[in-house]
């Protein structure tokens, strides 16, 4: 064997392999500039919803917009996708960015390259009104074997299984409607969402015939404040590097907030914490 030439044709695959790595991190910057991101986004108020002249709206697509804007780049397409095949299809290049109020948490930070946050919310428990099982909070639905109604895959149905809740009794359904459903009929006791979206559901059901309990922050000693961010592929870290540096501006100069309050937010559900820490556990 002609070592010589395996070592030449090794450091010529490995020139090769640089600019490829090179053209991965400046490829996206270069399509958001050109033809626009394809945006994966989870029909859910207050984060990404059609509003009533069937826009596309909401806390975190008016926020991608702003920074989009800033960089000189657009949104291509927003494709409505399921919450379980929004990191799957984000991983398989079906879309380049997630835009959903997604959580950060150290098993998604495990697939994806969060943004920082853009809020930090406490959660709760949509019931039927008057709240007739009593219900307080996860720990109570376990205590008295109740079932909770709660978004596939979300962190949600962590908080259910740390609570102590039996598998049996997690629900986790694709949509509020189907949540819904299951209350009236009996079949859930309760819907597991974080504020927002338990304030935006309770005031959004014509026959007003349900409440949200009062806000927590902890799930069973764990901290429970969940912190929104946009989910990208992990190669396209460089990317994100950028989009940060203006989210943070609009964050630390004010501007974001009066997006947070459009939808029904305030500046007491800002970020508190870091993406840095929040991926760290």
């Amino acid at each position: 064997m002609n070592y010589s030439n395996v070592l030449k044709g090794t450091v010529a695959a490995c020139m090769l392999a640089l600019p490829v790595q090179m053209a991965s991190a400046e490829g996206l910057s270069q399509k958001a500039q050109e033809s626009g991101l394809k945006v994966a986004f989870f029909n859910f108020q207050p984060y990404s919803y059609e509003g009533e002249d069937g826009t596309l709206t909401g806390t975190d697509v008016d926020t991608l917009r702003a920074v989009l804007e800033a960089m000189d780049a657009t949104i291509d397409t927003a494709q409505a996708t399921e919450w379980g095949a929004l990191i799957p299809g984000l991983r398989a290049g079906r879309f380049d960015v997630v835009a959903a109020g997604m959580f950060v948490t150290p098993e998604r930070c495990a697939q994806v390259t969060f943004s920082e946050p853009i809020f930090g919310i406490p959660q709760t428990l949509v019931v039927l009104k008057d709240n007739p099982n009593g219900i307080t909070g996860y720990e109570d639905v376990a205590a008295k074997g109740l079932t909770i109604a709660v978004l596939a895959g979300s962190a949600q149905a962590a908080h259910a299984r740390d609570a102590g809740v039996e598998e049996a009794k997690i629900m986790e359904i694709p949509d509020n409607a189907t949540a819904i459903a299951a209350m009236r009929a009996g079949r859930a006791d309760a819907y597991g969402l974080a504020t927002p979206g338990g304030r935006n559901l309770v005031a959004g059901v014509p026959e007003q015939d349900f409440e949200m309990i009062e806000p927590f922050s902890e799930v069973a000693g764990k901290n429970a404040m969940a912190h929104g961010a946009f989910a990208f592929r992990q190669e396209d870290a460089a990317f994100v590097e950028e989009f940060n540096k203006i989210l943070t501006n609009r964050i630390e100069d004010g501007s974001h907030v009066a997006v947070l309050e459009a939808h029904g937010m305030d500046a007491a559900e800002m970020p508190l914490l870091s993406t840095a820490e929040l991926c760290g556990g």
